[in-house]
């Protein structure tokens, strides 16, 4: 199973990154960039996936420690991360499908300048 957490890791990690380059994207597109959003989304990206590596590396140590029972099913620390690295790999695999057909579609927010210097969303 380790040999697929750090694959399952690196995918996670790698979609993070390029949901948060295509959200600074569309952003910057849209004239709606926000540059200490973008830097607060690379620190929470980054700080996440430390903070996943060193759990499993806590887990891996302790292999028999339960950390969840679920209806009397016992699952330990690898497992349940295994399991939350999976689910956010799934969350952001969505929402990088999502911003990836969003940009396909040609759903850009634009703005239309008007005589008097004002600008209307379109």
């Amino acid at each position: 199973m380790t040999i697929d957490i750090i694959r399952l890791g690196l995918g996670l990690l790698l979609l993070i990154v390029v949901n948060i380059v295509l959200g600074g994207v569309d952003a910057m597109l849209s004239g709606e960039f926000d540059k200490p959003k973008f830097w607060r989304g690379v620190a929470k990206g980054t700080i996440v996936a430390v903070c996943f590596a060193i759990t499993y590396l806590v887990g891996w140590l302790n292999p028999d420690v339960v950390a969840i029972s679920i209806n009397g099913q016992a699952v330990n620390l690898l497992t349940a991360v295994y399991l939350v690295i999976m689910a956010g790999f799934l969350f952001y695999a969505y929402e990088v499908i999502g911003k990836l057909a969003g940009f396909v579609k040609g759903k850009l927010k634009t703005g239309e300048h008007t005589l008097d210097g004002t600008t209307q969303d379109n």
